[in-house]
């Protein structure tokens, strides 16, 4: 299993924002512990859902936190097999609908991805961030206002 670290997150939002935004440690920290799903360590969506939706009910960041919780999210699910299935427009409505309690977490994993034919190997964390935020940059894009 691949984990983000409370500095993987805080590099994803400044990566996200364009900028150094002041962020709370501890619901940061909180947030991050979500995709560890203590009892169930190996079902990679639950861990998703987990930290997808502590990083959107938590908002530790001054701003940056649906974009942040999007990339961070899809990071996770790539980085343990999974692959996005959603577009750029539907993934941002999925992480809308979800930070509004539309919609569940779980729920939301389920249409954001599926396990991948091809896991990823051999890729670093922080090019998987990078790849991220490049291939969904309408998503970002989409989820900027408000955020």
């Amino acid at each position: 299993m691949e984990y983000l670290t409370v500095y993987d997150l805080v590099w994803i939002n400044s990566a996200v924002t364009g900028k150094v935004n002041p962020y709370n440690y501890v619901t940061l920290e909180a947030a991050m512990a979500g995709q560890y799903s203590y009892g169930q360590s190996q079902d990679v969506p639950t861990q998703a859902a987990n930290l997808l939706e502590r990083l959107l009910t938590r908002k530790s960041y001054q701003s940056g936190n649906r974009r942040t919780a999007l990339i961070a999210t899809l990071t996770f699910l790539n980085a343990n097999g999974y692959d996005t299935r959603a577009s750029d427009a539907e993934a941002a409505e999925i992480v809308r609908a979800v930070d509004v309690r539309q919609t569940t977490a779980p729920d939301a994993i389920a249409r954001l991805a599926a396990p991948a034919a091809q896991p990823l190997t051999g890729v670093t964390l922080r090019k998987l961030i990078a790849h991220e935020c490049n291939a969904h940059c309408d998503a970002l894009k989409l989820l900027a206002e408000n955020d």
